[in-house]
């Protein structure tokens, strides 16, 4: 009688569980599809960063909201490799705590890794024999970036892990090279221009309306780069020097679009190119939401 009992407590156990990972399963499928319908609403060229139908309420428990931005709120990783602009990596890596000195040497890393030779830019830096001393004989690919995931097979890359866990989220191998002053951060324009972060926040709030929140109606985007410019504090020789990195408008469109049915979440990233007048999927990704169910 308790065997009887012990499996009749366990297949009831068993099955009940099955039940709640089947409506798992179903509320992520229609999470997925909710995202998915707020990406083929964001995709028609006709809408813009606040319009309302990128926030919709499909019934009591299902809802997709889309944030759009360019591509070219982040900086191009690629387009920093240059002699010219490698000193404003160097100085990211420094604002999240790495030592000058490293930050050179990891910078130096990066740009080898991309450069067609096998000529160390520093003694500090690392070419095919370091890279063949440690048992990588395929390593530098010396081609630019075509993954993130790649910077992770530079020597020292672990270092820019471990000051900064979401590095990722302030570059983009996407775009025209050139930062949308109209989109980035406040983080990324201080970093990218050397402005101070209260300047930079400044602009920021200016740009984004008297509601102070980013992508609404009310937004006010900056009319010139020299508004830009000076609203950071930059002027003379510095400022011409970093013009050519900013731009008013990008041309990449990134959506983030989250789909929620019930407790079920899900985030989806595309990049659009629309550089020949006609948009073109040019990444699709799916996301972690916080509070997602995991299966």
């Amino acid at each position: 009688m308790a065997v009887l009992s012990f499996l009749i407590i366990t297949t009831a156990a068993i099955s009940n569980q099955h039940g709640n990972m089947q409506l798992a399963r179903q509320g992520m499928m229609r999470a997925r599809q909710l995202a998915e319908m707020g990406v083929a609403v964001a995709v028609n060229p006709q809408i813009k960063p606040g319009d309302p139908l990128l926030q919709r309420t499909v019934s009591g428990i299902e809802k997709f909201a889309v944030n759009l931005s360019t591509e070219e709120s982040r900086l191009n990783l690629n387009a920093l490799l240059s002699d010219d602009r490698l000193p404003i990596l160097e100085r990211i890596f420094i604002s999240w705590g790495i030592s000058p000195g490293d930050a050179q040497s990891i910078a130096a890393m990066l740009m080898d890794w991309t450069d067609a030779d096998d000529l160390k830019r520093r003694p500090d830096s690392a070419e095919k024999l370091d890279y063949a001393q440690k048992g990588f004989s395929d390593r530098p690919l010396n081609r630019k970036f075509i993954s993130l995931d790649e910077v992770n097979l530079v020597l020292r890359a672990d270092e820019i892990q471990n000051a900064k866990p979401d590095w990722r989220s302030y570059f983009t191998l996407r775009g025209n090279g050139q930062l949308d002053v109209n989109m980035a951060s406040a983080q990324v324009l201080a970093m990218a221009t050397s402005a101070s972060l209260e300047n930079a926040n400044q602009l920021v709030h200016k740009r984004n309306g008297p509601d102070g929140v980013q992508n609404t109606l009310d937004d006010t985007p900056l009319q010139s780069l020299e508004e830009a410019l000076a609203m950071l504090g930059i002027a003379g020789p510095q400022a011409d020097s970093i013009k050519p990195l900013l731009t008013l408008h990008g041309t990449t469109l990134r959506i983030e679009s989250i789909g929620t049915a019930g407790d079920s979440n899900c985030g989806i990233s595309v990049i659009v190119r629309a550089d020949s007048g006609i948009p073109r999927i040019a990444e699709w990704s799916e996301f972690p939401v916080e509070g997602a169910q995991r299966l």
